[in-house]
């Protein structure tokens, strides 16, 4: 470990403080992604505290619901995106429309999720006070629970063959972290009807 910061500066080359999001395994347009600069993937940022990510969101694309460890700013660079926030219990749901230009903030450990409200390729970019700020998306957490527990908190989801597992494969795998969104978004831009099951998640 270098003792200084001019110690740490003179280990790395020039090559190893630049980072190219579009080289990030992630990197995706179908449905989208999100590419996180952080300490696994730009190790520079190991001593920093900070991850820069960058969501891309295709047409009708969203990400689901989910949280962080870390303060989030998200700053809009094209397109139109809705943006949808619970801080608490207790608390309102804040809505946001960021177009271009626009920032707005997630705070530590609030839901929040995001949607492209277009047909075309959205793009934003999210600061996390946290060089590993983790991220937990609710639905695969809910269902990682007991039966007994998420069928007392939802008691009016219909079981797969009165499976709990095998219902929470119908959600969507996270993948390169963004999914197929609206299907009257998706019928407006013309795209296919999306091959996911989650219809089986009936309530009555």
């Amino acid at each position: 470990m270098a003792a200084t910061m001019n110690d740490r500066l003179q280990m790395l080359s020039d090559q190893q403080l630049l980072y190219n999001f579009s080289s990030n395994p992630m990197h995706s347009w179908t449905p989208g992604s999100v590419c996180n600069a952080n300490a696994a993937t730009w190790p520079v940022l190991s001593t920093v505290g900070a991850t820069v990510a960058q969501l891309n969101l295709g047409p009708c694309a969203m990400l689901a619901p989910h949280l962080h460890r870390a303060t989030n700013l998200v700053v809009a660079v094209s397109g139109t995106t809705h943006t949808y926030m619970v801080q608490e219990n207790g608390a309102r749901m804040v809505e946001q429309i960021l177009t271009p230009g626009m920032m707005t903030i997630f705070p530590q450990a609030s839901v929040h999720s995001m949607y492209n409200m277009g047909c075309g390729n959205n793009q934003l970019y999210s600061f996390l006070n946290d060089n590993d700020p983790g991220t937990l998306n609710i639905a695969q957490a809910f269902f990682m629970m007991p039966k007994d527990i998420g069928t007392q908190v939802m008691p009016f989801i219909n079981l797969t063959n009165g499976n709990w597992s095998a219902t929470g494969q119908h959600i969507p795998a996270i993948g390169t972290g963004s999914q197929d969104g609206f299907e009257a978004c998706r019928q407006r831009c013309g795209l296919t009807t999306r091959a996911y099951p989650g219809e089986h998640l009936v309530v009555i």
